[in-house]
């Protein structure tokens, strides 16, 4: 089986993990950054695309630079990458599948990516 990662998915990953580790939780982040709480839900789980905008609103908040947040997703892209049975792909690409009906691919989201993240680096 394969399996599907998409790049919102690993930008909402970056943007969680930061929030959890400074014990934000998402109403403080999505109040401080003048977004909902269920768009930054949806942000962090890969169900949206982040704008510009709201990456440099939610970057401040996180204490991270903009530019941070693309290169800690561009790592774990190169990790999913290096592993055969994860494809990073586009949501559109990724809807495609999802719609065709095609058995063995699986999109993982939200939690999902994290403990597929950690599985990998531990293989490593």
């Amino acid at each position: 089986m394969s399996q599907l990662v998409t790049y919102n998915g690993i930008v909402g990953y970056v943007l969680e993990e930061q929030r959890k580790s400074l014990g934000y939780d998402q109403a403080h982040v999505a109040k401080t950054a003048g977004i909902s709480q269920p768009v930054l839900s949806r942000l962090e789980k890969g169900k949206a695309a982040i704008t510009i905008d709201q990456l440099f609103l939610l970057s401040n908040v996180l204490d991270l630079d903009p530019y941070e947040v693309i290169q800690k997703a561009q790592n774990y892209v190169k990790t999913f990458e290096e592993d055969n049975g994860v494809q990073v792909t586009t949501s559109k690409q990724s809807d495609d599948v999802q719609k065709s009906g095609i058995q063995g691919s699986s999109l993982l989201a939200g939690a999902a990516i994290g403990v597929a993240f950690s599985m990998l680096l531990n293989k490593k």
